[in-house]
């Protein structure tokens, strides 16, 4: 198992800084959704908002399929990119859901900080891509941020092991869905194509999921406020994020898409400030700065290693 050495690190080309940007886009369309998604929770349950905002995504997802001439025409262009958006976002909804309801909050951020961190390993094993030692160390860094944010907010619980265990497996569900999406994007299927079939595989298991309890209620018809941030659930959180998503992974490889995922606490916090009048305190700011250096760390490793190399061109 090979770490890139750093004289190989290179300047971006084109294809991937769209993937660097459609990642963070992505990644900030998720965090903020997740603070809207709390607004909307006095009119429907969380089951029923998850369900709701993939369904209405539906139609303009293959509406623009279709106007991209994306659209399969054999069933073998279908089943994988459906099975896909079944495990993830969909099976991993339902480990992490039932997880969060035994286990505390403490142990919950901290086993998703990890993904980060194994994720270039499951690269490397699995699609032969090599990562720079920067992402580790990056990665790291974001963790201790992500420590700072969690354990400062809220006391330490002894958490549940069984808790612990099943959002671990959601944990580990989308770090192989990573895996997944990153092979299905770069083996020549259309990612718009790939994204849509993702979003059709989550709604399918998030509207069986809320349809299982019998207590569907829409009363958040009627309600301008309510509709307006359901629309950005749709736009934003599902068509944004999902969108983003998948061209971020036929571009970039599944290191930097973990790396990324370590913004969501500090962009979530963030959120919350603005749409939840959260108070945040010094030590919250100092834990979301770590957090986006760790992040930054291997951007800035790479200029600072080209600026090196321009000037020894430059002096001979």
């Amino acid at each position: 198992m090979t770490i890139e050495r750093a004289s190989q690190v290179r300047p971006l080309a084109a294809g991937e800084l769209t993937g660097h940007v459609a990642e963070i886009i992505s990644v900030a369309a998720f965090a903020i959704g997740v603070m809207v998604q709390k607004g909307l929770s006095q009119h429907l349950s969380a089951a029923d908002v998850v369900a709701l905002q993939l369904v209405l995504a539906m139609g303009p997802m293959w509406l623009i399929c279709a106007m991209l001439g994306a659209l399969p025409r054999r069933i073998s262009e279908v089943v994988p990119g459906l099975l896909w958006g079944c495990l993830t976002p969909g099976l991993v909804f339902l480990f992490a859901s039932a997880g969060a309801a035994l286990t505390d909050g403490v142990s919950v951020a901290l086993i998703w900080g990890v993904t980060p961190l194994i994720v270039p390993f499951l690269g490397r094993l699995f699609l032969d891509e090599r990562f720079h030692w920067t992402m580790l160390v990056g990665a790291t860094v974001a963790f201790a941020g992500l420590a700072v944010l969690t354990l400062d907010r809220q006391e330490l619980g002894m958490g549940h092991l069984g808790g612990n265990l099943l959002v671990a497996a959601g944990m580990l569900s989308a770090a192989f869905g990573q895996i997944v999406g990153r092979r299905l994007n770069t083996r020549g299927a259309p990612w718009f194509r790939i994204a849509t079939l993702q979003v059709t595989g989550a709604a399918l298991i998030s509207s069986v999921v809320a349809l299982s309890d019998g207590r569907w209620e829409a009363s958040a018809t009627g309600d301008t406020d309510a509709m307006a941030q359901l629309a950005f659930l749709v736009f934003g959180m599902t068509m944004a994020n999902f969108i983003g998503y998948n061209l971020a992974l036929s571009r970039i490889p599944v290191a930097w898409i973990s790396l990324y995922s370590s913004l969501n606490p500090a962009i979530g916090t963030a959120a919350a400030v603005v749409l939840l009048a959260t108070l945040v305190r010094p030590l919250d700011i100092a834990g979301i700065a770590v957090v986006m250096g760790g992040v930054a760390l291997p951007h800035v490793w790479r200029i600072a290693r080209r600026g090196r190399n321009g000037g020894a061109a430059h002096g001979h």
